[in-house]
């Protein structure tokens, strides 16, 4: 019979307390495992509503204080009285894990398994201190300016779609110190939340970390939900035409555009890999319309996109990108040669004189200039005056809608501007973050992309035909109709 240690012994029961009338749904228990397991440190949950957020938060807060003696733990939220309402004043903090009802009431007179570990409550300063001398603190993040002076073991972070923005600003530094877990939960934002661009920025950056879990969890995850329920609110949803916030709300997903999207016709599918797309166009590379297209900007964002098209079904592959925001970085000499290194890889053995046709922001007139009297190589000035704005996105639209547009997975700057590109609430298109969509407008404007005609030569597809066709078979397709020819040159165990 194996001895258990002191140590052993008191986990067990701390888990048996902390479980004894609370247990985490399926759901909880697939997005808590890697956090409970050690294996990150950040666990960002996008998730919907009735999922389950507050009791799954208040159970990891009081988890990491009675397992870690002596920690300061930390329940953040927007707002010091969204805390006090959602977790204080009706108890669900204080009494986590008490016997309850059916339907989730706390019992009167029930059993309270985890008040043998309280030392004292305070109202004051909405606190529980434990006897081990750890303490789980609600905190707002109006007040920020204090934010510097936490000293956190373990955070949550609830609704940090609407924080203020400097809050995570002062109060990070102490953290990583620390090396203190953080906890991310609650739904995504939508466009002119206060929080919105720190909480994409924390989400995409969380996407390419090791020691970051991003999840999305959707309603229909809560098993203890009654499903019919959350039917009945997403039908109300789509028949007002909101799908946004359906799938914001209920299906945890980040909608970057809503109602104001300019490109609501986007979808992933769009998205393609480069190597699938580099296998298709490399049997007719030779016979493409190649682009190297300039936004250069020296003090803000200097963009540049790569792509071909072919000249005959129009089909358009937006390969790779550039997207420079450090301004040391901007000028020609230190931008040109990625330029170059990348239209080597994209074209192997082309001329960069002949092969391409390279283009740049006519308002740029500098960047000619420089690279002509450095590399020797000339870039055509857009003609932005011929070219509206608006015709040059309704295009793009078009070139969606018809998938005729294939974008490449190189290019994720330029798919985060098509899908942040939204209108203000007065229909104004925006004037900023739109570096790569101006190269794609310019793009289709110096290649003379003209969706009527486009159109007209738009044939029936089978399901079962492939999206791309080499241009032999293209150009046969088009003698067959026409008279005419081409000339080629479980937590714990």
């Amino acid at each position: 019979m194996i001895e258990l240690s002191k140590e052993d012994k008191l986990y067990l029961q701390i888990m048996d307390d902390l479980h004894n009338f609370w247990q985490p749904h399926s759901g909880q228990l697939a997005v808590g495992r890697p956090l409970i397991e050690g294996k990150v440190s950040t666990l960002f949950v996008q998730c919907g509503r009735k999922w389950g957020k507050t009791d799954f938060a208040v159970y990891l807060l009081w988890r990491h204080a009675l397992l870690h003696p002596g920690s300061t733990c930390y329940y953040i939220t927007p707002e010091l009285s969204h805390g006090r309402e959602i977790i204080w004043h009706n108890s669900r903090l204080q009494q986590f894990a008490r016997e309850r009802d059916e339907v989730g009431r706390i019992t009167p007179g029930g059993k309270e398994p985890l008040r043998k570990y309280i030392k004292h409550i305070s109202n004051v300063d909405s606190r529980v201190t434990f006897k081990n001398g750890s303490s789980i603190k609600i905190v707002g993040s109006e007040n920020w300016a204090a934010a510097n002076g936490l000293t956190p073991d373990f955070v949550v972070y609830d609704e940090f779609k609407v924080f203020h923005t400097q809050f995570h600003n002062e109060m990070n530094p102490n953290r990583i110190v620390r090396k203190a877990p953080l906890v991310i939960i609650g739904t995504p934002p939508k466009t002119g939340d206060r929080n919105a661009d720190q909480y994409m920025e924390f989400a995409d950056e969380c996407t390419s970390r090791d020691d970051c879990h991003h999840i999305t969890a959707s309603s229909y995850d809560n098993p203890y939900t009654p499903v019919e329920e959350i039917d009945r609110e997403i039908e109300k949803l789509r028949k007002r035409g909101e799908e946004d916030i359906v799938q914001r709300e209920y299906f945890g997903k980040i909608v970057r555009g809503g109602k104001n999207a300019i490109f609501p016709m986007f979808k992933e599918e769009l998205i393609r890999s480069h190597n699938v797309l580099t296998k298709e166009i490399n049997r007719d590379k030779n016979k493409l319309d190649w682009f190297c297209i300039c936004d250069p900007g020296s003090t803000t964002c200097f963009a540049v996109l790569f792509g071909c098209i072919n000249p005959y079904n129009k089909q358009m592959y937006l390969l790779d990108e550039i997207y420079e925001t450090t301004q040391e970085n901007t000028s020609v000499r230190r931008i040109f040669p990625k330029i170059r290194a990348k239209m080597n890889d994209l074209y192997p053995g082309s001329s960069l004189d002949d092969d391409w046709i390279k283009v740049y922001d006519e308002a740029a007139a500098w960047f000619a200039t420089e690279i002509l009297n450095q590399y020797n190589l000339y870039f055509f000035p857009t003609e932005k005056h011929l070219n509206k704005k608006e015709h040059g996105l309704s295009l793009i639209k078009d070139q969606m809608i018809y998938n005729l547009v294939n974008i490449s997975d190189r290019c994720p700057n330029l798919k985060k501007e098509i899908e942040g590109y939204v209108k203000n609430d007065r229909g104004d298109i925006p004037k900023k973050d739109d570096h790569l969509i101006d190269c794609y407008r310019y793009l289709n404007a110096v290649s003379h992309y003209n969706m009527n005609e486009v159109l007209e030569n738009i044939r029936e597809v089978k399901p079962d035909d492939p999206r791309y066709v080499s241009l032999e078979q293209d150009i046969k397709s088009f003698l067959k109709e026409e008279d005419w020819t081409f000339g080629f040159s479980d937590w714990e165990e």
